[in-house]
């Protein structure tokens, strides 16, 4: 067998990973690189394999860096089925539909003021690309619903695992059989953290598994408790109130929109902090949250404790508004605080989240809370890096606002936890570290091959191939 990595290793977007073995050539995941708009762009417009070889995509969630590209493969050549959860299938569905629209807008900003003579701007892909997309799924439910395999094609079958990252995120366990001889490869796509609520916790996987593609994302670094970072969160909102400022919350519209709505409720309800307004503004969130309600076997028994017990909605309450209209976004331009705005985009590059940026960024008495990872050469980074100015769609604006991070509301498994992942996998020989900046993942690597000198341990590059 031979694994190539086409993308989502040395950096922490652009996941390709393919897997051949006999007539079969496997892609796990088709993601977008996001960072710079020009490199990106460049890179998105065109894939690294040739499409029509692809027998089967096997998805592990719906995440833009993970499912952006499908679009482009299926435009390109590719004939075959998508194999996801279903709850993966229906946020693919959105994220795609609003990736679609971004890049139109994008392109008509453009082409009104592109210079004369210039080429048109064309978006990558358009919504009669997404439907395409969504006609190729293939429904896969969780081993534990299932209690067994999916058969894929003759020799060649499938478990999922819930990867406890996002609504319907999987950790795949392929099993190809040739001639008898049978070989095991697993592949965590982003691996989540133990004790969050609303998403279940990640499972171990059961079968023996000769390779596994591990994310890296936190190699190096060990998160601090939940119960430290809501603690942190009531303090940050608490300060807030008395000072009448803002707190602007760049968060990806699934997952970490939905987490942060819920352990507001939670504070909220506890008295543990007032009852301030707070908006998600963010048409795609809100579209994703009523897919969480479609979905009740991707949620976390603690949901049902804090919440379903007594009839409530954990992700609805009545301080709380879901914006649907520019007019309400831009009209929390002119009201004053204190309140809360949760917007996309998490890493700042595009969205609603921009215009608040600008409207907030230099007053003193607000805060800029970052609650997730930020990718090399984003405005997130910048942020989080200690930038004094910042430019946003061209305009340079001085960062008076106080910036605050909370990475323990990172959907992404730490050091201990990617350690202790790999540790319970029986029979394990190869391990690939993916979906990690080098300085992380080089710490893991060093660990992992100090636990167990057994193992091969290897950090690939784009484009580089493995004998398995």
């Amino acid at each position: 067998m031979k694994l190539t990595f086409y993308g989502g290793v040395s950096g922490v977007t652009g996941a390709k990973h393919l897997l051949e073995a006999d007539n079969h050539h496997i892609l796990m995941d088709c993601g977008v690189f996001q960072g710079s708009r020009k490199i990106t762009r460049e890179m998105n417009s065109q894939l690294p394999f040739e499409a029509s070889k692809i027998t089967a995509v096997i998805l592990s969630h719906g995440h833009l860096d993970h499912c952006g590209s499908l679009p482009l493969l299926i435009k390109s050549g590719y004939k075959g089925r998508i194999y996801a959860t279903a709850a993966t299938r229906d946020v693919t569905a959105w994220i795609l539909k609003d990736a679609a629209h971004i890049q139109q807008m994008d392109a008509d900003y453009m082409n009104r003021h592109r210079i004369e003579g210039a080429e048109l701007a064309q978006p990558l892909f358009n919504q009669d690309d997404v439907d395409e997309v969504i006609s190729r799924f293939v429904e896969v439910p969780y081993v534990r619903l299932s209690g067994e395999w999916f058969q894929l094609a003759p020799g060649l079958r499938l478990k999922f695992y819930d990867a406890g990252h996002i609504m319907g995120s999987a950790v795949t366990v392929l099993e190809i059989n040739n001639k008898g001889k049978i070989k095991r490869v697993a592949y965590t796509g982003d691996l989540g953290r133990s004790g969050t609520p609303l998403i279940p916790d990640p499972e171990s996987i059961k079968d023996e598994v000769e390779t596994l593609l591990l994310e890296s994302t936190y190699g190096a670094r060990q998160h601090r408790s939940l119960t430290e970072a809501v603690e942190k969160l009531r303090n940050i909102v608490n300060d807030i109130y008395q000072k009448g400022g803002k707190i602007i919350v760049p968060t990806f519209a699934l997952g970490r929109t939905q987490e942060l709505v819920y352990v507001l409720h939670q504070l909220t309800d506890s008295k543990k902090i007032p009852r301030l307004d707070i908006y998600v503004d963010s048409p795609l969130a809100t579209n994703l949250t009523e897919v969480f309600a479609k979905h009740p076997e991707t949620y976390d028994e603690e949901s049902w404790e804090d919440f379903g017990k007594r009839g409530d909605l954990p992700l609805s309450f009545r301080n709380l508004t879901y914006t649907e209209t520019r007019e309400e976004s831009k009209n929390l331009n002119h009201k004053p605080g204190p309140f809360i705005i949760i917007s996309a985009s998490g890493m700042c590059e595009a969205g609603r989240i921009l215009h608040h940026l600008i409207n907030n960024i230099e007053d003193e008495r607000n805060i800029i809370l970052i609650t997730g990872f930020q990718a090399k050469h984003t405005l997130g980074r910048r942020l989080v890096e200690g930038a004094k100015n910042v430019r946003i769609f061209g305009q340079y604006f001085k960062v008076r606002a106080r910036i605050e991070v909370l990475n323990e509301f990172s959907a992404h498994a730490d050091s201990l936890a990617l350690f202790d992942y790999a540790a319970s996998v029986k029979n394990l020989k190869n391990i690939f570290l993916v979906h990690g900046e080098i300085e992380q993942a080089s710490i893991l690597q060093t660990n992992l091959r100090q636990y167990n000198a057994n193992w091969q341990v290897f950090l690939p590059e784009v484009g580089q191939s493995f004998e398995v």
